[in-house]
């Protein structure tokens, strides 16, 4: 590829559509020669993963469709690593990495020509940067002749650095690793070695998670002291912070890594440090009752406070596990005290938190507003995160717990038959199943129903019967005993056939944002008389506290309070993908739960989240015409 055809390329890179006259101007030679050009661009792309598309009216584009295939074609024909930000999501974030990490002003005209892109797409790419920069309450100043620079509080940019930059796996040598363009790997290690030592001399215990924030801090720290960037000062706390054991750890680990690495901390922060380790400690080396001891009473009320809630609205059978109220009182010791100093925490796990305990997560939220309203702070997503992971560790001490459904075997046919079905069902599902007996028809009336919890029958029972029941044959064949798991585990037929209708299907929808679609489907419910007023509110108010959207084109929005006397899940696919959150979306499932039937959302969770990984079916989904066409779906997953 020779240099001209290099230029060309370059200016394709740039994704928008460009006529043979423009890069004929561009590059100052005739439109012929553009084209020729451009068909031995093309001829060379074919096993590079890409291609170049004529399109009508608007010019040449260029299309990737194999991104790893691409980017080791341009790196052998255009002098660029393979690590070149191509794609309009990979330059935002090679800009805001690289104003995050130059304390001077950057011309526009200069980044540009970095990015191999015109001044008009660079100037796009700064929209996207500041949308970013500004959750974290940053801004780029802009002065005439000089570009823009990076503007706002340390603590924010370290803050940014470390959330934007640094969100990586905590297996800590690939983690060192990766951040050696902060220092280089072998100090990355030091500050790791020496933070830890003088830690397990203090007896301070910290997590694994906690311990890795820590050596980035004060990596960030590094990075930015020799810069002459420090942090501000701590508002009139300094005194209190130096009575703490942990500003005497944080002085021991600054002075083993200012002689080896040469760079000198000024008190404010070393003071910084000592917050950093007031807001992560665990305290491992108390029995329980010393624990509740050692918490004070505002605490201990607000724990309770937000369990009694998380239980009223969710009904997660959690309010009298004693361990979760040790773990969120013992979590929120130290999270007030970063709040109220205007500390951050990352936490690498939060994705995964959201798609795996969803549940737990709302709970989560439902806990922060209590925080937030008792401590007048304000919890963001991370937080949320760490009391969504206790609580779904004491959702799942839950089915430790859960006792087995009592069953009542009724059978006509004799001993022999009744015998077969007994041993049958105990080996299929052992301690899942308790059955409290065998027994003919006529002497059903016999029992209890408050000693029953299910009834397998071999002939169809009296309507007056209440209790859930399956009608079987003598033998119990597998479809049966399909059946039989599904009720005994709580599972989706009977979850689909009673919450899924085709009157709560919209297909192809063109609605554009989260909101409109939230709208649409809150007053096509309201008009239908099937929840109350306030539908829309409540579920865009949870939208705000996270984004419900999960990856593959799925959203799964629903209100933190029950809103209708009844359970159902009302679907949506639109007609092309929009920006939910951090994702695209085109199938959206709105759920509802009853006011009276709380328990009924984690098994409406674990159907749904059977298919958010399941591409294929998905695209399915999305791509159906009618209602029963997407019920049909869903029933055969």
């Amino acid at each position: 590829m020779n240099a001209r055809q290099q230029q060309i390329l370059k200016v394709l890179l740039e994704g928008k559509p460009v006529t043979g006259d423009q890069l004929a101007l561009n590059i100052q030679v005739t439109s012929r020669t553009i084209r020729s050009d451009l068909k031995e661009i093309d001829q060379l792309l074919t096993d590079a993963g890409a291609r170049i598309n004529s399109v009508r009216s608007q010019g040449y584009q260029l299309e990737v469709h194999d991104e790893e295939k691409f980017k080791h074609f341009i790196t052998k024909f255009i002098d660029i690593d393979e690590n070149f930000p191509i794609e309009p999501e990979d330059r935002v974030h090679f800009l805001v990495k690289k104003f995050l990490l130059t304390p001077n002003y950057l011309k526009v005209e200069d980044l540009a020509d970095e990015l191999y892109v015109s001044r008009s797409t660079l100037k796009n790419d700064i929209k996207d940067v500041k949308v970013v920069l500004q959750q974290y309450s940053l801004n780029l100043a802009q002065r005439p002749k000089y570009g823009l620079k990076l503007t706002g509080t340390e603590r924010n940019i370290r803050f940014a650095i470390s959330e934007l930059l640094l969100q990586r796996p905590i297996t800590v040598k690939d983690d060192l690793e990766h951040q050696s363009w902060l220092l280089p790997e072998e100090n990355m290690e030091l500050i790791h070695e020496s933070a830890l030592k003088e830690l397990k001399s203090f007896n301070l215990n910290l997590s694994d998670i906690a311990l890795h924030n820590l050596v980035v801090h004060i990596a960030i720290a590094c990075k930015r002291i020799e810069n002459n960037q420090y942090v501000e000062s701590l508002n009139g706390i300094e005194d209190d912070i130096r009575t703490k054991k942990e500003y005497e750890v944080a002085e021991r680990i600054i002075k083993s890594i200012e002689e080896q690495l040469n760079v000198t901390f000024p008190d404010v922060e070393i003071l910084y440090v000592a917050m950093h380790l007031l807001g992560t400690r665990l305290l491992l080396d108390k029995n329980q009752s010393d624990l509740f001891n050692s918490f004070d009473h505002d605490i201990l009320k607000t724990v309770k406070r937000l369990i009694t809630q998380i239980e009223e609205q969710l009904s997660l059978g959690i309010s009298e596990d004693k361990e979760l109220f040790a773990a969120i009182a013992l979590h929120l010791k130290p999270a007030i005290h970063r709040f109220k100093h205007h500390m951050n925490i990352r936490n690498p796990m939060l994705e995964a938190i959201k798609v795996n305990y969803p549940v737990a997560f709302d709970a989560g939220i439902l806990a922060g507003k209590v925080i937030e309203e008792d401590f007048d702070i304000e919890i963001n997503e991370n937080e949320v995160g760490y009391i969504a992971l206790h609580i779904g560790a004491a959702i799942e001490r839950t089915k430790l717990n859960t006792k087995p459904k009592r069953c009542l075997i009724v059978c006509t046919t004799g001993l022999g038959s009744s015998q077969l079905l007994l041993y049958k069902m105990r080996a299929k599902f052992g301690n899942k199943l308790t059955i409290i007996g065998v027994t003919e028809l006529h002497n059903l009336s016999k029992y209890r129903e408050d000693d029953i919890d299910l009834i397998v029958s071999t002939v169809p029972l009296p309507e007056t019967i209440t209790i859930p029941h399956l009608v079987i044959s003598t033998l119990l064949g597998d479809n049966e005993l399909t059946k039989l798991e599904q009720i005994i585990g709580n599972h989706r037929i009977s979850v689909i056939d009673k919450y899924l209708k085709e009157d709560l299907i919209y297909t192809h929808l063109t609605c554009e944002t989260p909101e409109e679609v939230i709208e649409y489907l809150g007053n096509e419910l309201i008009r239908k008389g099937i929840t109350e007023q306030g539908i829309v509110q409540t579920v865009l108010e949870r939208e705000r506290a996270a984004s419900t959207s999960y990856g593959n084109l799925v959203a799964i929005p629903h209100p933190l309070q029950a809103k209708s006397p009844h359970t159902f899940w009302t679907i949506a696919t639109l007609e092309k993908p929009i920006d939910w959150g951090k994702n695209k979306v085109q199938f959206v499932c709105l759920l509802h739960v009853a006011y009276e039937n709380k328990e009924e959302l984690k098994p409406m969770y674990d159907i749904l989240f059977r298919f958010i990984d399941d591409h294929d079916i998905v695209q399915q989904l999305i791509s159906a015409q009618n209602p029963s066409a997407i019920i049909n779906i869903i029933k055969r997953m």
